[in-house]
């Protein structure tokens, strides 16, 4: 009996592993969401709003973002893609994120196209600190913000993340403070579309650009529209400004309350 009992506990042990073996933490890091370069495709359709009057409130960041793209000997890279943009932009007010190079214009603030040296060596370094293509293609979103963490801690700058989803959508208000307070937010997406928005007299066509992979960007503006006809406001349009990293269209607008929406943060340095 005792024999009995002793293989009917070993078959209860090899059951229970089998069944909740999923749940183990290497396999459930199998599963997280990762993000890598997606092809950025210009869609024949778009939307069109007709109005009679609009009310539209754009404000971003002082001198804009950095707009960059990815180096040609680095793939699935988004990540650092994005990474470098943060870095760039905070490289205006805290010195030497990116050594010997300013990333802007000291005489009116705007922010320098990307070149070929000293970009390209931030997103080369955020790449390894990120561990792009390491646990699967591209990056996941922890791998990314612990990364450049790394980065800004290695220069002896302090970054931290703060949440602006809220439910399915960004928190608006959440996103005109961090803007108005002159700080970038980074979105990871699934995919989905921008938008670059065209003004005519009487309406404005919202042309749609389709990013067909989970995909990682920053925002540095926000966008608000109100639509009118003779029977008052009939539409409001919530927009954040992002650079892509995409050079078929560098610049564009996200919806807040987009359905591909996975994450979004501000991104706080000192």
């Amino acid at each position: 009996m005792k024999k009995l009992k002793y293989v009917a506990l070993i078959l209860v042990l090899i059951a229970g592993v089998t069944l909740f073996g999923a749940w183990s933490p290497i396999q459930a890091e199998e599963t997280e969401i990762r993000y890598a370069d997606a092809p950025i495709v210009s869609s024949i359709a778009s939307e069109t709003i007709y109005y009679t009057s609009k009310e539209m409130t754009l404000v971003q960041t002082a001198g804009g973002a950095p707009t960059y793209t990815a180096t040609a000997n680095l793939t699935n890279s988004c990540g650092a893609v994005a990474g470098s943009e943060i870095v760039a932009f905070y490289d205006k007010y805290y010195p030497e994120l990116i050594p010997g190079w300013d990333s802007y214009y000291t005489s009116n603030g705007k922010y320098r196209i990307q070149e070929g040296t000293y970009v390209p060596a931030v997103m080369k370094e955020l790449y390894t600190l990120m561990q792009t293509n390491v646990n699967g293609s591209g990056t996941s979103e922890a791998e990314f913000k612990s990364g450049l963490q790394t980065y800004f801690s290695n220069r002896n700058y302090s970054l931290s993340y703060q949440n602006v989803k809220s439910g399915s959508s960004m928190n608006f208000d959440a996103c005109k403070a961090a803007v108005d307070a002159n700080k970038v937010m980074v979105l990871f997406i699934t995919p989905g579309n921008v938008y670059n928005i065209s003004e005519e007299s009487d309406h404005d066509v919202f042309d749609i650009y389709t990013i067909t992979g989970n995909h990682i960007m920053i925002a540095f503006g926000y966008l608000e529209m109100k639509y009118y006809n003779a029977s008052g406001l009939f539409l409001t349009e919530r927009f954040v400004k992002v650079a892509t990293g995409h050079p078929m269209t560098t610049t564009g607008y996200y919806r807040i309350n987009s359905s591909n929406l996975e994450a979004a943060y501000i991104v706080n340095v000192g």
